[in-house]
């Protein structure tokens, strides 16, 4: 039980609010959020609005909103931030596209690092792909000049934060044990406050922060969208068709909600939001349903005859159908990476269907284009590319109740602290 009333979190790369979710589910109010991109920050202006919390919201640079101190002023208000949460754009560190050691983005975490030292929260938690924990700088300078030559990554973080007071830890969590239905492997930094005594001794200021444990249970990719495969080929659909399948405990929770609004119920709607089918021509459609369960297409053109290799040959190598009694693989930006699993529908996933293969509410509504394509790409961020850059919320729950249970501890021992020092 929390002594205190509330818990406040600032969200940093916050995208359209997945991370913001999962801590909102776990009993914290998100008053201030920061993203680059105008589309993502409009579904997460959008939906705190819905549930009827006040947002202050910055939409641009940080390095930018960290030089800018009336714009900085304006998003941190007078709140007392416990928790510094982010996921600082990943591009760099990926391991399923190419690295660019010359990458801009690969510094940006050095601006979250830079904002918690200004902020200074109890905890901060940092979310990325499990790249960063394979990737070496060459060079690299600190937040204070000091100059890193061939070091990891993690280890530049776990340094940089000791010099600003908090003690890091990390470890590598897959979404799909905190039942997310999605194979999702990421690195979570946990930080916690400390004093330094010198000579590399310290004491902890907080509580420090444990890992979820991880659940028994895992959620398949039936389990969360067999309800919504009602959608055909090029369709837009408003309405749940209630005949069609039953409904499993993932469904309904998402159905019914698990985000509580600002007084303390959840959203429900008997109409769906972003179910949209992109239409797929015939050829596309037929390669579609000789695909395997599980397989990719780069896996399918190996088995074909040269003749089929012809004919249903694309450079959409990764593209890979669903398996209905397995997890789905890693979501990501594109909208064309994963296929229905169903033979008789075979089409790219809906926005909402990879939504709720992240575990967004079906109340959560994407702002936006759908999709785009081109040059488009460097600079909107449609929908699907929302959904898949996005901390699953209950990835982000499991790891939110950790850091409710350090904080309720830390209250505890102050308080005794306090009761001991009257007697």
């Amino acid at each position: 039980m929390k002594m205190k009333e509330n818990y406040y979190v600032l969200d940093l790369f916050s995208g359209a609010g997945g991370m913001s979710e999962g801590f909102i589910q776990a009993g914290f109010m998100v008053p201030a959020a920061t993203d680059y991109s105008k589309e993502a920050s409009e579904t997460y202006i959008n939906r705190h609005t819905q549930l009827g919390y006040d947002i202050r919201f910055f939409t641009g640079d940080i390095r930018e909103l960290l030089r800018n101190k009336q714009d900085l002023n304006e998003l941190l208000g007078d709140t007392e931030f416990d928790v510094v949460v982010g996921g600082p754009p990943c591009q760099g560190f990926s391991l399923s596209g190419k690295r660019a050691d010359d990458d801009e983005r690969n510094l940006l975490f050095l601006e979250y690092l830079k904002a918690i030292n200004i902020v200074k929260p109890k905890y901060f938690v940092m979310e990325n792909v499990e790249g960063l924990l394979s990737y070496r700088f060459k060079s690299i300078q600190g937040l204070d000049g000091e100059e890193y030559e061939n070091t990891d990554a993690s280890e530049v973080i776990i340094k940089e934060a000791y010099k600003m007071g908090y003690m890091v830890k990390y470890k590598c969590l897959n979404a799909k044990d905190y039942g997310v239905p999605q194979n999702r492997p990421r690195v979570i930094f946990l930080g916690h406050k400390i004093l330094k005594r010198g000579n590399g001794e310290f004491e902890n200021v907080v509580t420090p922060p444990k890992f979820p444990i991880r659940n028994k249970e895992i959620v398949t990719v039936e389990d969360a969208i067999s309800d919504l495969s009602f959608l055909k080929n090029g369709e837009l659909k408003r309405k749940y068709d209630n005949r069609f399948g039953n409904k499993s405990r993932y469904q309904r929770s998402l159905r019914d909600g698990l985000t509580p609004s600002s007084n303390g119920n959840t959203l429900s709607y008997n109409i769906i939001h972003n179910h949209q089918a992109s239409l797929h021509n015939e050829k596309t459609t037929n390669r579609f349903k000789i695909l395997k369960p599980g397989e990719t297409i780069g896996e399918l053109l190996f088995r074909l005859s040269d003749d089929l290799k012809v004919v249903y040959s694309t450079k959409k190598y990764r593209c890979t159908k669903l398996h209905r009694k397995e997890v789905s693989p890693t979501v990501l930006t594109l909208p064309d990476d994963i296929v229905h699993y169903d033979p008789k529908n075979s089409r790219i996933l809906s926005v909402r269907e990879l939504a709720r293969l992240q575990s967004f509410d079906d109340s959560f509504i994407f702002y936006g284009k759908r999709t785009t394509g081109g040059e488009r790409r460097k600079y909107e961020t449609p929908q699907y590319t929302q959904v898949g850059n996005a901390v699953p919320p209950l990835f982000a729950k499991a790891i939110a109740m950790e850091v409710m249970k350090a904080l309720i501890e830390t209250e505890k021992m102050y308080k005794n602290q306090l009761i001991g020092g009257e007697n």
